[in-house]
Parts: structure tokens; C-alpha cells; sequence
């Protein structure tokens, strides 16, 4: 007989579901603690989800990630209502065609990637706001125009485009009213690189000529 969805299983899943959107994918013994189940039970019931495609291992800890056949069972993700124009208007569609996939399959988060929050607005020329979040990846050498964290040398790090000129790193910001800075390279540290940003910041009202 084939393995089925059990009421158990779908408990599982559906924990995993809530513990990944509040923090990241969870441990086995995370999962067992939780349910109040031992974790040889646990491992069975996985191994038997993982069989049917609805789970998968991730990282060096082995945490939980339910795959996308998975989250169309438990309904996880945000509704994607079909498409808008941004031209002639178009009547939105009332049905979500499918949901989106978790935000680290969304954006590609590999191990060691983490998010930074933004404070200030030296980065509004490409979108990022006070108040968004980066995701940055770890790095120590980037090319030249990548968007990178830096730790300046009054420990404090900042979010810039960086360039190399001789000895000198330059830090250009993406907003005309704030200065480049330019540091001895071996005065700063290059910590990482922006691969990408969920926006919760709220730009600023711009206004035309017409004041409408």
C-alpha cells in the first residue's frame, strides 16, 4: 500500500511551514521537541515524506525545507493573483494562480547568506529603503560597482557601491545629496556582497512639476 498523507504528517508539515516563515527551516530535534514526539518516530514519518516529494534536507544541519509540491498541500506562501499591466489597465484576476515559493528559494539563499536591515537613504537610487532588508553574501573581494557591506574604521558598516583606485577603496552611495567616501584599503573591511533586498521601506512622495 502506498505511503499516504497522514493526520501526523500534515502536522509536520504545516509545523515546518510556520517555523520556516518565522526564522529559517527547522532541525529534526526542533521538529520532535515541538510535536512532543521522539526522534526516531520523527525520522520514520520524514523519511516517508521525503520519499513522496514532500520534503528536503538543507545545509550542513540537515534543517527541514518543504519543497513546492509540499507548500501547495499546506497552501504556504502569498497568494500571486495572476499579473498587472503597467500600461492599458487590465481587470486582476480574483483566483491566485499559484503561491510563491519560500523566500529563500524566492531569492536563492545559500548557507552563510544572512539579511541586514537598512538604516538611511544613500541606496534609494536603486530601490533600497530605509527600513528594507538585504540580503548580503559573504565576501571578501568584489569587483568593481558591486553593491557591498562594508566595516569602516569606527566599527561601524555601511552599504555602498565599492570601486578600487590604487590603494584607495572608494564608496560611492546611489543617492546624489550624500558624499563619496574614499579609505586606505587596509583601513576598511569588505564584508560581504548585496545579492538582493525585500522592500518594507516606504520611498518618499515625489511630486511633478504640476504638483499633482
Amino acid at each position: 500500500m502506498p505511503p499516504r498523507l497522514t493526520a501526523l504528517r500534515l502536522r509536520i508539515l504545516n509545523l515546518i511551514s510556520r517555523l520556516t516563515r518565522l526564522g529559517q527551516p527547522p532541525s529534526a530535534a526542533e521538529l520532535a521537541r515541538r510535536l512532543g514526539i521522539s526522534q526516531p518516530t520523527l525520522a520514520e514519518h520524514v523519511q516517508v515524506l521525503r520519499g513522496m516529494g514532500y520534503l528536503e534536507k538543507t545545509g550542513r544541519e540537515g534543517r527541514l525545507r518543504l519543497t513546492d509540491q509540499a507548500r501547495a498541500v499546506v497552501q504556504d506562501g502569498i497568494p500571486i493573483y495572476g499579473q498587472i499591466a503597467a500600461g492599458p489597465p487590465l481587470l486582476a484576476e480574483q483566483d491566485p494562480d499559484q503561491r510563491t515559493p519560500s523566500v529563500d528559494a524566492l531569492m536563492g539563499v545559500q548557507d552563510g547568506d544572512f539579511f541586514l536591515k537598512v538604516s538611511g537613504d544613500s541606496m534609494t537610487g536603486i530601490g533600497v529603503m530605509d527600513g528594507d532588508f538585504v540580503l548580503v553574501r559573504p565576501a571578501q573581494q568584489l569587483l568593481d560597482g558591486e553593491v557591498a557591506v562594508v566595516l569602516l574604521p569606527d566599527n561601524v558598516s555601511t552599504l555602498k557601491r565599492l570601486y578600487h583606485l590604487g590603494s584607495d577603496i572608494i564608496l560611492m552611495s546611489e543617492n546624489p545629496d550624500v558624499p563619496r567616501m574614499v579609505y586606505p584599503a587596509d583601513a576598511v573591511q569588505v564584508q560581504g556582497r548585496m545579492i538582493g533586498k525585500v522592500g518594507l521601506g516606504v520611498p518618499r512622495q515625489s511630486f511633478g512639476s504640476t504638483g499633482r
